[in-house]
Formats: C-alpha cells, structure tokens, sequence
C-alpha cells in the first residue's frame, strides 16, 4: 500500500516586507512612506490548486502632506498621520498551475487571492514632542463641546484583502512566496481625514490642553501661513475609502499528512 503525493495539506509561515497607505494624504499614489510589516499564516490545501489561508498581520502605514510636492494645498494643509493596524483575514487561494512539493514538476506556480477581514487602526501625530491619539480628540469635531458627547469613528474596520504572487517550493517542507495585496477597506479614517473643517472655537474645550484639538485639526500655521481651517471648508474628502497595502516575502513550511491511496 502506498501513500498519497497529495496530501501536503497544511502550511505554516510567515511573510515580512513593507505597507503603505492610499488616502487623503497620499492621493498620488506614492510608496515613499512604506514602512515595515509583518504577518503570520496558516493555508489549508484542498488540492493542488485551491486553498484557504487565515492569517493575523501587522502594518505600519505613514503619510505626511509635506511630501506631496505636486499638490500645494496639502503642502499648506500640512496635515501628518501615523497608524499600527492589527488584522485577521482569511482569504480563498487560486493557483495557476498545479502546485505539489513532492513533484518536481510541480513546485512553481502564481497565485491570486480574494477575502475578508477585520482590523483595528488608531491613527496617531506628534506635537511638541507629544503623540496624540487623533481619535481621541475628535479632530473634525465629533466630540464638540461636552466631553461627554463622542460622536467619533470607530477603530475596528472591515476589508476585503486581494493580490496575488508567485510560490516556488525549495524542497519539500519549505517554499517561498513572493506577494503583493491591498486592502478595499470601509472607512475613510485611517489618516484622521475625513470630511470638513469644524468651527474652531468649537474644537477649543474638549482636551485638558484647551487648544490642542484645534492645533491638531489645522496645522497649516505651522508652515508661517495663516489658518487655512474655515468652518465647512474642505478638509479631507469621504468619496473614496482609504487603502493599505503590503508586498513581501513568506518563508512556509509544510506538514505532510500522508494518506492510503483510494482502492480500485
């Protein structure tokens, strides 16, 4: 009695590159501000062409409106933003050619990938030496005057996370992946940015600070300019939903699962 050659079922790994974001302060398009990130994964083959990955990621996504040249309102806007993002996904997997480390033949093979997921982001700036939770503050004025009133966004957001890459097994327990995805997420607030200037003078009691809500949400003096922030003037637009997005390498390895073969 013989054994299955395809019964690599299960996969474990790990994926380490860079992520950036797409947003209102990155309407360019840009991979100047990636920044390092990393997940881990497990895929369950069904064949050696189909299988499902859960996987639980970190991205560390940045953009400044000091960088886009090209745009001199973001330059006077002056607007800046960090964000660490914790996901959980789970993605269905297609593979091109038949992809079986145990087969020479079959130890190569692009990829492409569709899901769903489930994050947390907390966008985050610096001030005097200072970090600041944006959401806390309530920059386009969700808090208003009574501190007890929290109109903010929520930090839990959903995605669907799509790509696609190339894995070509070493041998037969290690393979590597090379891949690129994105995330269409369902929330606009990743950068803090959203929808218009608020009235200033309502920004001016919700922190202990007094002013630090209104510095926070128009920066633009900063640059030697006066105040840009006019009550229902523009601030961010909430048309398109941000995005982040990761490309690395994944190292996996294999657990083999051998089975009797069917009898005839």
């Amino acid at each position: 009695m013989g054994f299955s050659l395809n019964a690599q079922e299960k996969e474990f790994g790990v994926f380490v590159g860079g992520s950036n974001y797409f947003g209102d302060l990155n309407p360019s398009y840009s991979f100047k501000e990636t920044r390092p990130a990393t997940s881990i994964f497990y895929r369950y083959n069904f064949n050696p062409r189909m299988s499902f990955r859960a996987a639980m990621g970190y991205y560390w996504v940045t953009a400044s409106d000091n960088k886009q040249k090209k745009y001199p309102y973001l330059l006077a806007r002056n607007l800046n933003f960090s964000n660490q993002i914790i996901e959980v996904s789970g993605t269905y997997e297609l593979n091109f050619f038949k992809f079986n480390p145990l087969k020479k033949k079959d130890r190569f093979s692009p990829y492409i990938f569709v899901g769903a997921s489930i994050f947390y982001f907390q966008p985050t700036t610096k001030f005097n030496g200072k970090k600041y939770r944006l959401q806390e503050i309530g920059t386009e004025g969700q808090k208003g005057y009574d501190e007890e009133v929290d109109n903010g966004y929520n930090t839990f957001s959903l995605a669907i996370p799509f790509g696609g890459g190339i894995k070509w097994a070493i041998n037969k327990k290690l393979s590597l992946n090379v891949e690129f995805n994105s995330r269409k997420t369902f929330t606009d607030w990743l950068d803090d940015v959203s929808g218009n200037y608020p009235d200033p003078e309502s920004l001016f009691l919700v922190d202990e600070n007094g002013s630090i809500a209104s510095i926070l949400s128009d920066r633009s003096p900063e640059t030697g300019i006066d105040p840009i922030a006019v009550n229902g003037k523009q601030r961010g637009t909430s048309k398109d939903k941000d995005r982040f997005n990761f490309f690395g390498i994944g190292l996996t390895y294999t657990i083999f699962n051998p089975k009797c073969p069917r009898p005839y």
